[in-house]
């Protein structure tokens, strides 16, 4: 079982780098929110590269131990599907969400010189990159919730559902929260 402990290690440690990640996502989209410039947005997308290969390294580490211990150990049971479906689910709503919004607001950067215009503003703010960050959060910590109970089908899809029902709340709350402020400010 010695090669089992050292691919749950890896799992663990992709985990953790999947967290890391999304902590790195939400600071930096805060940061983001805050610049005035494009000249300071087109920095933030220099420095920011790294965040992105570390969630990759991530997922990585968590697929490819996680099939192996599937594969020694676990078998078909549907918490690992529904896990797996939900990591899936994670990276597609990082990529229909965000990545499009980020690589709006790179375009925009590149044509923009001095203060932000109301266009690059207004893509800095865009609601979803806030919905799409929480509910990612949300399904990570499903995922955990997943690996630590292990439940049966039900079981599983009433978690993931949960998550993503909670990711949402929190997400369009945190979004009118951030809306408010910004007509008080």
């Amino acid at each position: 079982m010695e090669s089992y402990s050292i691919a749950l290690f890896l799992h663990i440690v992709g985990a953790l780098g999947v967290f890391v990640s999304l902590a790195l996502e939400w600071v930096s989209l805060q940061q983001l929110q805050r610049l005035t410039t494009a000249e300071q947005v087109d920095e933030w997308f220099k420095n920011a590269a790294g965040g992105r290969w570390l969630a990759g390294i991530s997922f990585l580490l968590i697929l490819i131990p996680g099939f192996y211990m599937t594969a020694v150990a676990w078998g078909g049971v549907m918490w690992v599907t529904v896990a797996v479906g939900a990591i899936v689910l994670m990276g597609a709503l990082a990529g229909i969400l965000t990545g499009p919004r980020m690589a709006a607001i790179k375009k925009s950067i590149a044509t923009e010189n001095g203060p932000s215009s109301s266009d690059l503003y207004r893509l800095l703010h865009h609601p979803m990159l806030w919905v799409s960050l929480q509910v990612r959060v949300a399904i990570a910590l499903g995922i955990v919730f997943l690996m630590s109970v292990k439940p049966a089908l039900t079981g599983s899809l009433i978690t993931l559902a949960v998550a993503i029902l909670l990711g949402l709340a929190i997400g369009f709350a945190t979004v009118g929260r951030r809306g408010e402020q910004e007509v008080v400010a």
